[in-house]
C-alpha cells in the first residue's frame, strides 16, 4: 500500500535490530478468465532463528489518502476464491518458503477488477525454558493479489499538482476498471531555464548517479507508484528536492498514470530561511 504498495506491507522491528524477512512478489495479478493457474510467493527468512508464520486472506479498500483497510468479503470479492496452500508453516533459519496462490471462482465474476489481500504473520513462539526475558515482535506483510475479468483498462488523469520547496501532491482519479500508477520521472528547473512543457521530456534513470540532467534542471528523480484503485480518486505525496536555495523553480513532470500520458508543471518559490 506505497508506498508499493508494497501495495501495504508492515514490518515491526526489534529494538536495536532490523528483522530480516523478506516477501517475493509483494504484488500478484491473475487474468480469471483465462486457463486456470497458480502463482506463488516466497517468504524468505534471512534471521537465524525459525518462523512460524500463519496465512490468512481479506478483503480490502483504500480510501483517498492511500490508507489501507479491510472489508467485509462479498460473492464479487476476490478472498473469497482463492486458494492457499501451505496456509501454516514453519520457515527454517536461513531457508525461504513457497506458498501457492490459485484463483478458483465458484461464481461468475463480473467484469473489471477483484481484489484481496494475502497476510503473512509471524505466530509467537514460547522462550526456552531459563531464557532470559527479551522484549520480541513478530513480522506481518500483506501482499495485493488483483483479479482481473475481461479486457484491461488502465487509464486516468492528474486533476490536480501542487509544489512545493521540498514536496509534491498529484490528485489522480482512475477512469479504468484496473488498479493504476504513474510510472516516468519528475525535475526541479530554474523558473529562468524552464524551456515549457512542450519541450521536456522524461529523464532516463532520474534519481541515478548516472541520470544526465538537462542544462538549467537542479534536482529529478522517479514519479511514485503509489496505487489509485479504479474509480477512486487519490492524494499521492512525495518528496521532489533537498535543500534548494531561495529562487524561483519549476516541477516538471513527464511519464505516464497507467496507460494515460502525463505532462505537467507547475511553479514554486522557495523563500530565504527563518532566523
Amino acid at each position: 500500500m506505497q508506498r508499493l504498495w508494497l501495495l501495504v506491507a508492515l514490518l515491526l522491528l526489534s529494538v536495536g535490530a532490523q528483522a530480516q524477512v523478506g516477501l517475493s512478489p509483494q504484488i500478484l495479478d491473475i487474468a480469471l478468465d483465462g486457463a486456470a493457474g497458480s502463482q506463488a510467493f516466497r517468504l524468505f527468512n534471512y534471521t537465524a532463528e525459525d518462523k512460524i508464520v500463519s496465512v490468512r486472506v481479506a478483503n480490502w479498500t483504500m480510501d483517498g489518502d492511500g490508507k489501507v483497510s479491510e472489508i467485509p468479503t462479498t460473492e464479487q470479492s476476490l478472498d473469497g476464491w482463492l486458494v492457499i496452500n501451505p496456509l501454516q508453516f514453519t520457515v527454517k533459519a536461513g531457508q525461504n518458503q513457497v506458498v501457492r496462490v490459485a484463483a478458483r471462482p465458484a461464481v461468475a465474476l463480473t467484469p473489471g477488477e477483484h481484489r484481496a489481500m494475502v497476510y503473512f504473520e509471524e505466530q509467537p513462539q514460547d522462550k526456552a525454558p531459563g531464557a532470559a526475558t527479551t522484549l520480541r515482535t513478530v513480522f506481518r506483510f500483506g501482499a495485493a493479489v488483483y483479479g482481473h475479468v475481461g479486457p484491461t483498462e488502465r487509464r486516468g488523469a492528474l486533476t490536480g499538482l501542487d509544489a512545493a520547496a521540498s514536496s509534491a501532491v498529484l490528485q489522480l482519479r482512475n477512469d479504468g476498471n484496473a488498479t493504476s500508477r504513474c510510472s516516468g520521472s519528475f525535475a526541479i528547473w530554474r523558473k529562468a531555464d524552464f524551456p515549457g512543457d512542450a519541450k521536456t521530456a522524461q529523464i532516463a534513470k532520474a534519481g541515478t548517479a548516472e541520470a544526465e540532467l538537462p542544462a538549467g534542471v537542479v534536482q529529478a528523480g522517479r514519479l511514485p507508484t503509489d496505487a489509485v484503485l479504479p474509480g477512486a480518486t487519490r492524494r499521492v505525496s512525495f518528496e521532489t528536492a533537498k535543500a534548494l536555495p531561495p529562487g524561483d523553480y519549476v516541477l516538471d513532470i513527464n511519464g505516464s498514470f497507467g496507460d494515460s500520458p502525463l505532462d505537467r508543471s507547475q511553479a514554486f518559490h522557495v523563500g530565504a530561511a527563518a532566523h
